[in-house]
């Protein structure tokens, strides 16, 4: 037996001081735990049940128990963590929205932390997809907060997705239990894709677990002298990440494709009502780009563009950034 393994379990078992004052009764406890669960529709799945996560499972001091509300997907069915900072840049927000809603839309289960920035990003754009995204929270899921929070929970679960947390009910936040979290959220992947993150940026911590793991890490590369990707371009630079240049490219590398689990849905075809939507198209992408600079592109007057612009914005095939900046949707 480890040495130090009575005071790992005595470390779980007085989380946030859960068991402070019942340690001598934790019958008591238990029952206050599934009065707590019951009242707030949330699941408690042990180890040995058929619904905990695959990969989870492998992982070093997998959680005996997880705390879960919503619905949990098949154990083995892929999934990819989208990460980041929480300050993102308009870039960040653009990647990210760009990779989640397209492993969603392919039937990849989207796994993140739930925090401002980033992981939000990821979880909403799953949802807008259409697909399913587990949020893997550091407290209890009772104790979930801020309001923000709690709202983009419940579009979640309102999804077929769940909120995902190792921590018993009545623990509320701890800074350490982030790193708790994050080595979950790296867990139930195949693959974890840091989209931004400062050079000390706490999304880096998940790509450590996810290598300690033995999971493919990705990371998107940025800018040179961009602060919010001095992070992940020293990921690549040292080759603890491998570049993400596309979600396409991302899918096929990872290997999703060859997975006989589960079906792939076909990404929905582009349409234009005219060929001047096909000419404007073709010449976005995902960098922004000015009006002005468009319109000497395609050759087309201003009052015309912009009336073009308008209705490829509400068929939902471009997005417009302040400043009449355009890119791809």
């Amino acid at each position: 037996m480890s040495a130090n393994l009575p005071q790992r379990l005595n470390l779980l078992l007085h989380q946030g001081e859960l068991f402070k004052k019942a340690s001598k009764i934790p019958e008591k406890e238990a029952e206050k735990q599934l009065e707590i669960s019951e009242k707030e529709n949330i699941k408690i799945v042990s180890f040995w049940e058929h619904s905990y996560p695959y990969l989870l499972k492998q992982i070093y001091e997998a959680p005996p128990l997880l705390f879960v509300k919503g619905e949990l997907q098949e154990a083995d069915k892929p999934a990819i963590s989208i990460v980041g900072t929480r300050k993102c840049s308009q870039y960040g927000r653009i990647m990210a929205e760009r990779f989640a809603e397209y492993f969603a839309a392919k039937g990849i289960i989207v796994v993140s932390g739930l925090a401002y920035g980033i992981d939000s990003i990821a979880h909403l754009a799953a949802v807008k997809a259409g697909g399913v995204t587990y949020a893997v929270i550091g407290s209890g899921i009772d104790k979930l907060s801020p309001s923000t929070s709690v709202k983009n929970s419940e579009k979640i679960i309102e999804n077929g997705g769940a909120i995902i947390s190792m921590f018993k009910n009545n623990v509320k936040a701890f800074p350490a239990f982030f790193l708790q979290r994050n080595r979950i959220i790296s867990g139930i992947s195949k693959a974890t894709l840091i989209v931004e993150s400062k050079y000390k940026g706490g999304s880096l911590n998940t790509a450590k677990f996810a290598n300690l793991q033995n999971r493919e890490v990705y990371a998107i590369p940025g800018g040179i002298g961009a602060i919010n990707s001095e992070g992940t371009n020293n990921l690549i630079k040292n080759s603890m990440a491998a570049l993400a240049s596309s979600p396409e490219s991302l899918f096929d590398e990872i290997g999703y494709e060859n997975h006989s689990n589960y079906k792939i849905t076909e990404l929905p075809e582009i349409k234009f009502t005219s060929n001047q939507e096909k000419e404007i198209y073709a010449h976005l992408n995902f960098d922004p780009v000015h009006i002005d600079t468009l319109a000497v592109k395609v050759n087309m007057d201003m009052p015309q563009l912009l009336v073009v612009l308008l209705n490829m914005e509400f068929s939902n095939l471009i997005k417009q950034l302040p400043g009449k900046y355009y890119i791809k949707a």
